[in-house]
This record gives structure tokens, C-alpha cells and sequence, in this order.
């Protein structure tokens, strides 16, 4: 971890036994996510240094992490093809969700916690309630996997990028596709959309 100011080494985080993977920040800066190729994730207290949660239960790679907005859950997302929701206090999976086709290339909390978005080596996306895991909606238009997704800052709206060469923006609110953007020559493998 370096301090972005002055760009000094504050602490390094060991303790994974291959390759980091993604590195996510709590809300409030406190805690870290990381993933590793280990199968394994690991919350970090910043202050300490510490580990605090090593999440263990993924037989493959993790593809990435992140904390609910009020940094009580992590969702992990893996070449398993689950996304795992966890009690950041005390590492306990709180239940599992499966991905299409053995592989889940991105997750992600809606910015109130009350849903996860789950792109998958499919052509869809789906939203899950973040508290049963029931699956909510799915999101079907892409030729090819998706590889990226997320929410707007609003949650009204999900941007995806697919190997289709597409990326799309999508209603939250009733799964319609929205906007359709073409024009990559490749894979779109990185999406964001601004607040409003």
C-alpha cells in the first residue's frame, strides 16, 4: 500500500502463496481486498497491515472482490464459476452463487448492497437479491462471454463489455437493454459510466 501524495511504501500485504489478482478498498479506506491465482481472498486491516479474514472455499483462481457499500459483506468472483458472498467480520461464506459455464469473469454490489451482478462466460448477465441470492433478473443481448460489468453510480443502470466487440448499457430496473455501443475492433474488457 503507498500513500498516493507522496508515493512512500506505507505497508506490504503478504501472505498469499501465488500471483495478486485485484486489489479492492472498503468504503471508508480501512480494509482491503485481494485475490490471488491461490484460490483464496484475504482482508486486510490498513492501519496494521494485518490480515484480518483469509476467505478460503474457491477450488480455482479468483477473478476479483469487493466490499458491500457498507463494508459488512465481500463478494468474490471465480474461474470456479461462483461468486461467493462473505461476512467481512468474520469470513463466514453466507451463500454461493453459481455462474454459467465454469467461469465468472466479473461481480460486483450495487451501490445500495441490495443486488450483485454476476457476468459470466455467457452471453448474459445476471442480477442477484445480495441478501437470499435469489436471482432477480437476466440481462440477454450479447453474441459472446461478457467480461466486464458494473452499475452506475445511481444503480439505475449496468454497463457491460463483451468478446463481441460490444459494450451495452442496461436498465437496473427492468433488464432492457438500453443503449447498444459498437465500434471496438476487440474484446471490450473494461466498462464505467459517470454519474449523471
Amino acid at each position: 500500500v503507498w500513500e498516493a501524495a507522496t508515493g512512500r511504501r506505507l505497508l506490504a500485504l503478504a501472505g498469499h502463496t501465488d500471483a495478486v489478482r485485484s486489489v479492492s478498498f472498503s468504503a471508508d479506506g480501512g480494509r482491503v481486498v485481494t485475490t490471488s491465482m491461490d484460490a483464496t481472498a484475504r482482508v486486510w486491516d490498513v492501519a496494521s497491515g494485518g490480515c484480518s479474514q483469509a476467505l478460503r472455499g474457491h477450488v480455482k483462481a479468483l477473478s476479483g472482490a469487493n466490499f458491500s457499500p457498507d463494508g459488512a459483506r465481500v463478494l468474490t468472483a471465480s474461474f470456479d464459476g461462483t461468486v461467493r458472498v462473505w461476512d467481512a467480520a468474520s469470513g463466514e461464506c453466507i451463500f454461493v452463487l453459481l455462474g454459467e459455464n465454469n467461469v465468472v469473469n466479473a461481480a460486483a454490489f450495487s451501490p445500495d448492497g441490495s443486488m450483485v451482478l454476476v457476468a459470466s462466460a455467457s452471453e448474459s448477465l445476471h442480477l442477484f437479491s445480495a441478501e437470499t441470492g435469489e436471482c432477480k433478473m437476466t440481462l440477454s443481448g450479447h453474441e459472446d462471454w461478457v467480461r466486464v460489468a458494473n452499475f452506475s453510480p445511481d444503480g439505475a443502470l449496468v454497463a457491460s463489455g463483451s468478446y463481441d466487440g460490444t459494450a451495452r448499457i442496461w436498465s437496473a430496473l427492468d433488464g432492457q437493454c438500453v443503449q447498444l455501443l459498437e465500434g471496438h475492433r476487440g474484446a471490450v474488457v473494461a466498462t464505467s459510466i459517470a454519474a449523471a
